[in-house]
């Protein structure tokens, strides 16, 4: 998978690429290049959910840090509109009013609100938001601009030539320039319904998201399909995956070259093909990770719930 999926954990891109200024002046209503006008009054509301929890390498990710197997959402106050936030911490929400809304996030012990003002028809609207010990609040004040970018995984429910439904979204592939399983490039027409995919492009002021590259999250069709999945915790065990009389994980004396990590409760292998680096960066060996050490793991998720490891960032 070439694309660099550090762009889940690092929204810089994201907002570098916004207006400086915040949302305000008048509603733009004359809708994206080759988009139908849009209703003054129906803005986006994109964003990412950030976690605390796993101390200053939590702070950096999205709510991986927290456990969204459990089932994130948010929500705007006062409206039917609601969504899920997907396994990268991120959401996005249509035709949502102008003005000042207060969005609502529920999760594992957490049902709080914030308020988002600024919001303009035809515009979108990007926001952080940050969960910690049961309450939210934004990071940053938000910021808006005619469309921008965007990254989001879901299941592909739809496909009619370029023309995607993606867990709801509207997805235009007509300009997407690559589509990859794995690390192999495929063609758009070999993704399949029902699995899993992760898009990056841009996201314009009336919902649509133009993709610019393709990710399927699965290794092919079948009952044996692997997963590709993404997740951050704390390394409980080194070695041989192994549990006490009480069900912990037990750390070995000895590390192999290619150790066997316990990691949030998932077995995750590594091999030759693993590439473990820093959070700078840098380069080092699998055989170098540690007890306690907080990791971001990419991977493939085999039918027994265990991950080969194609990636590990040890921060």
């Amino acid at each position: 998978m070439r694309r660099n999926l550090a762009l889940r954990l690092s929204l810089g891109g994201l907002f570098a690429s916004l207006v400086a200024a915040g949302c305000g002046g008048s509603s733009a209503v004359t809708g994206p290049d080759g988009a139908a006008p849009v209703a003054r009054g129906s803005a986006i509301l994109q964003g990412a959910i950030l976690g605390t929890g796993l101390g200053s390498f939590a702070a950096r990710g999205p709510v991986h840090a927290l456990d969204l197997d459990t089932g994130w959402k948010v929500g705007v106050v006062g409206t039917s509109l609601s969504g899920d936030v997907d396994d990268d911490g991120r959401f996005l929400l249509s035709g949502v009013p102008s003005g000042t809304v207060k969005l609502r996030v529920e999760g594992p012990g957490v049902s709080s609100e914030v308020d988002v003002a600024g919001l303009q028809g035809g515009q979108v609207t990007s926001i952080e938001v940050q969960v910690d010990g049961g309450q939210v609040r934004m990071t940053t004040a938000p910021t808006c601009s005619p469309s921008s970018e965007t990254s989001f995984s879901g299941i592909l429910e739809q496909m009619v030539k370029t023309d995607l439904v993606v867990s709801g979204r509207k997805v235009d592939a007509s300009q997407n320039k690559k589509v990859w399983r794995g690390d192999r490039r495929i063609e758009l027409s070999d993704l399949v319904i029902d699995e899993k995919v992760k898009v990056f492009g841009v996201v314009r002021g009336d919902g649509v998201v133009v993709s610019e590259e393709i990710a399927a999250l699965t290794s092919g069709p079948g009952p044996n399909s692997e997963t590709y999945v993404i997740f951050s915790g704390r390394v409980d065990s080194v070695g041989a995956a192994s549990l006490d009389p009480d069900g912990a994980p037990q750390a070995l004396c000895e590390t192999p070259t290619y150790p066997t990590l316990w990691v949030k409760q998932t077995i995750v292998l590594t091999n030759a093909q693993t590439k473990v680096k820093r959070a700078d960066g840098s380069a080092m060996e699998a055989s170098e990770i540690k007890v306690g050490q907080g990791v971001t793991v990419e991977g493939w998720k085999q039918a027994d719930g265990a991950v080969r490891a194609v990636r590990i960032e040890v921060g």
